[in-house]
């Protein structure tokens, strides 16, 4: 996504997204091979399973519907888990200076940093666990 900075100069979503955008063509290239990647990395295997679970748990909740106690019998017996989901992050920077006689003489520019941030929130802090 990309972000702008709002009212009180607080990074905020933009509402649209150019379909030319780095970052939507590598959503695109992630949608398109996402069962190759989840095979090499078993995280995001794992990613995938808690989203359905939490999708279940949801339509569950919000239908009231009420399971009987054979269905809270069928796996093993709960073992304490993380609730943490990894982040991916990636920062890159890069300046101009001026050189002259093998002396640095000053910079040009300051230092210009692209960050690229990624997480998941699949909102497992809503249910009481």
């Amino acid at each position: 996504r990309e972000q702008y900075i709002g009212p009180g100069g607080v990074l905020e979503d933009a509402p649209l997204t150019r379909p030319d955008h780095p970052l939507v063509k590598y959503a695109d290239a992630f949608t398109t091979n996402f069962d190759l990647i989840a095979e090499r990395k078993g995280v995001i295997s794992q990613l995938r399973e808690v989203a359905k679970a939490s999708i279940m748990a949801k339509f569950i909740l919000e239908g009231g519907l009420d399971l009987d106690e054979p269905w809270f019998a069928l796996g093993d017996v709960a073992q304490p888990c993380c609730l943490e989901v990894p982040q991916l992050w990636n920062d890159r920077g890069a300046s101009k200076i001026r050189v002259r006689e093998g002396e640095i003489l000053a910079a040009r520019d300051r230092a210009r940093v692209h960050s690229v941030y990624g997480g998941v929130d699949f909102g497992v802090d809503r249910f009481r666990l």
